[in-house]
């Protein structure tokens, strides 16, 4: 699957993403972008461990992630799969 334009995302506040911070509504943000990793949620191999990340900006913390360092691009296949948006900066 291809990654959306940059200009034909949608925007989201911080706060619309911050609603969605449940096992089965779970939003995050990396880099400006917005993620719906609800469908994801199940596959997750780190388990509920995503979910302390819910409905949160994971830019931080993502890359840092001990398990992530060994699959990466698996990470941002993960992620291009389940962007849905963009952060609104204004």
């Amino acid at each position: 699957m291809a990654e959306k334009q940059e200009e034909s995302l949608k925007e989201y506040t911080r706060n619309q993403v911050e609603q969605h911070c449940t096992h089965d509504d779970l939003w995050i943000i990396f880099k400006g972008k917005v993620y719906n990793m609800t469908p994801y949620f199940n596959e997750h191999p780190g388990g509920l461990a995503i979910l302390r990340y819910a409905g949160k900006d994971t830019s931080t913390v993502l890359p840092y992630v001990a398990s992530h360092g060994i699959g990466w691009k698996i990470v941002e296949k993960k992620l291009a799969e389940h962007l849905i948006g963009k952060l609104k900066t204004t």
